[in-house]
């Protein structure tokens, strides 16, 4: 099913419903005993508790309605100091989508919890992981060549005949088709506007024509683009595609 991931897959499951509580860590255990991926599932009663542990995790399982604080509330925290973790919320809320835009959020589950809507959702979770570590692009510069993780890409931006990387690491430029690194990207990146591409795992926000990104840096968004990307910003997290 999977190439292996030799690194451990840290999973925080938070709901204050013990019902609840277990039947998610019971759902997550199967499906990742199924896969060839070494794992950890370490269960929460309550938000507090969670941030307490003072740990990342690969993928957190969230409810949002709980005693104290709310998921919400908690996800904003992990925010503030984890950008890498995959949060998704579970719940019975259904107008709560759009707030999970504000986080970043990779997924939105409805309680009860469908089999295959939560299968769908842990296989493009596990995708996206093991593309973090592998997936990157190769770029030729006078000096040679040069490999960038695709998970280290804020956005891609083209001026005169350059593209220029806004990465983790730093800005990088080389020569160029903005079309052509188009076609490279994988599909979670998007062409927000003529001279920009945007990687959709950093999109934290949108307002008047600027996404905003985990890095704090605005891209414009083209009013002829402006629908495809809200879709796809939205899509990418709510609808649990590949």
């Amino acid at each position: 099913m999977y190439s292996e991931v030799k690194t451990l897959i840290k999973i925080a499951v938070c709901d204050d419903e013990d019902i609840m509580l277990c039947e998610l860590t019971n759902k997550i255990t199967t499906y990742m005993k199924n896969t060839t991926n070494s794992y950890q599932v370490i269960s929460f009663s309550n938000a507090e508790e969670l941030l307490k542990h003072n740990e990342e995790f690969d993928v957190v399982f969230l409810d949002i309605q709980m005693q104290g604080m709310t998921g919400m509330e908690a996800a904003k925290k992990i925010r503030e100091s984890d950008t890498e973790s995959y949060i998704i919320f579970v719940t019975v809320l259904k107008e709560c989508v759009y707030d999970a835009f504000e986080v970043a959020a990779s997924d939105y589950l409805l309680k009860p919890v469908e089999d295959e809507r939560f299968n769908r959702t842990m296989a493009r979770i596990l995708h996206y992981i093991e593309d973090r570590g592998q997936a990157s692009l190769m770029i030729q510069k006078s000096t040679g060549y040069k490999s960038i993780r695709f998970a280290d890409i804020f956005y891609c931006e083209v001026i005169n005949r350059k593209i220029y990387i806004c990465t983790k690491q730093g800005m990088i430029d080389y020569y160029f088709k903005i079309e052509e690194l188009e076609r490279q990207l994988k599909t979670h990146f998007i062409r927000c506007h003529r001279s920009y591409l945007v990687n959709l795992q950093y999109v934290c926000g949108y307002e008047n024509g600027m996404a905003q990104l985990e890095n704090g840096e605005k891209i414009p968004v083209s009013r002829s683009r402006q629908q495809s990307f809200v879709k796809a910003v939205l899509g990418y997290m709510k609808e649990g595609r590949k």
